[in-house]
């Protein structure tokens, strides 16, 4: 019976966040870093659970290389490549801000499918904590280490580095493992309207569209917390010893 209590507590003092996010968008990057560093500043690293949602920028983007990202840029807006540069320069600076290495100048667009397909294999075979360090670790390849999205074989290495087996990873690579759950997440966004990422949902009922700064990101969970009644966890001591 205390067993079921505790396991209950437990479940009352979560925070759920989902959130649409496209390897492509440097802006997804960002937001997801800024929130998990207010998370860890307020030190909720044990109360919150962020789950990521599939969204494709362009889904129709090929899987080989499209072009220099200020060509694009400047394409996609109808803009010089000065103004596209200066624009991306900006993008980057909130990447330093934010605790990243962003070069978004030099980033590989193609299609980002596969990446959310092993992404979702990640979710079903690892914990909670370690898939959400998969999904960093592919954002970092796709903006510090220039890999391309579609680049199979780095992004089996990548999930062999966080656990998953070479068998799951293989039947992803070689089928259309896990197409329907991306396309499931890509028409729930439709039906939220979300047409733009990253779209946080923080218990499964307060919008925030966009990446906060830090500093508002910690207002926003601070408030959503109390509004919810989530009790915050400080360090405290009992039978078992101080922690």
């Amino acid at each position: 019976m205390i067993e079921c209590m505790r396991k209950e507590v437990d479940k009352m003092n979560k925070l759920n966040i989902n959130y649409w996010s496209d390897y492509a968008c440097p802006f997804c990057y960002i937001g997801k870093s800024n929130l998990e560093a207010a998370i860890k500043e307020l030190g909720l690293e044990n109360q919150v659970e962020m789950q990521m949602l599939s969204f494709e920028l362009d889904p129709s983007a090929p899987k080989e290389y499209m072009g220099e990202a200020t060509d694009l840029l400047a394409q996609k807006y109808g803009i010089s490549r000065e103004q596209a540069s200066e624009q991306i320069k900006r993008v980057e600076d909130m990447g330093k801000e934010a605790g990243i290495v962003l070069d978004y100048a030099n980033a590989l667009y193609t299609s980002t499918f596969d990446a959310h397909r092993l992404t979702k294999l990640a979710q079903e075979k690892l914990p909670l904590h370690q898939a959400n360090q998969f999904i960093a670790r592919v954002f970092k390849a796709m903006f510090e280490d220039h890999t391309m999205m579609s680049d199979l074989e780095t992004l089996k290495r990548i999930a062999l580095e966080y656990g998953l087996s070479e068998e799951d990873i293989d039947t992803v690579i070689k089928t259309d493992a896990y197409a329907k759950d991306v396309r499931l997440e890509e028409n729930l966004a439709s039906q939220y309207n979300v047409t733009a990422v990253p779209y946080f949902i923080f218990a499964n009922k307060y919008a925030v569209p966009g990446a906060l700064p830090k500093d508002q990101m910690k207002e926003v969970l601070t408030k959503i917390m109390a509004e919810e009644n989530i009790v915050v966890e400080g360090a405290s001591c009992g039978i078992d010893g101080c922690q």
